[in-house]
């Protein structure tokens, strides 16, 4: 059985125009404290990002955050968590957030949260064997993430990613699927 301890959160860092996005990352913080995991995210106190995060600490729970120095002159960085990571800048943020996770879960977000994705995605692809790779939770609410669930079907198609590459990604469509993953 395994057990995921370390949760790293990508998500945005603003709140999107559907209430379901910011419904869902206030509920799943609220789980992860709750649930006894470590919530790691991108440090800031804005949009999706610190919605989560709040909702994390006011359960209880224990949440890192990871934040470049950019984000700390703009007074973004989220001084309520229990612990804030200043970084140099977005490479050492993204790469420090792939190495601290166990499991990993997308929100809606935009381009940066795509981003991290992506690296996870490409980081895990290379370096660890499928059988091996931690879980990435795409939440799929109200269908935001249903182009990418496309792409991704497209790019197995055409020859560019193997079946076993996508072994490790789950879409998922609820905060109780995505937490029935993490509880394994």
């Amino acid at each position: 059985m395994t057990t995921y301890k370390n949760i790293t959160v990508y998500c945005g860092s603003h709140f999107g125009n559907d209430g379901a996005f910011a419904s869902l990352a206030a509920r799943l913080g609220e789980a992860l404290g709750k649930g006894g995991f470590h919530m790691i995210y991108g440090g800031g106190t804005v949009g999706l990002m610190g919605l989560a995060a709040d909702a994390a600490m006011a359960a209880g729970g224990r949440v890192t955050g990871i934040i470049p120095r950019v984000f700390i002159e703009k007074e973004q960085a989220h001084r309520g968590i229990t612990e804030l990571l200043e970084v140099p800048d977005m490479v050492t943020r993204k790469q420090t957030l792939i190495e601290s996770g166990d499991a990993f879960i997308v929100l809606p977000g935009g381009i940066g949260t795509l981003e991290e994705l992506a690296d996870t995605f490409s980081h895990y692809r290379i370096y660890a064997a499928p059988g091996s790779r931690p879980p990435i939770l795409i939440a799929n609410i109200d269908g935001i993430y249903d182009p990418l669930k496309v792409l991704f079907q497209n790019w197995l198609a055409l020859g560019f990613i193997e079946k076993e590459d996508l072994s490790s990604i789950h879409f998922c469509s609820s905060l109780e699927e995505i937490m029935k993953i993490l509880e394994k």
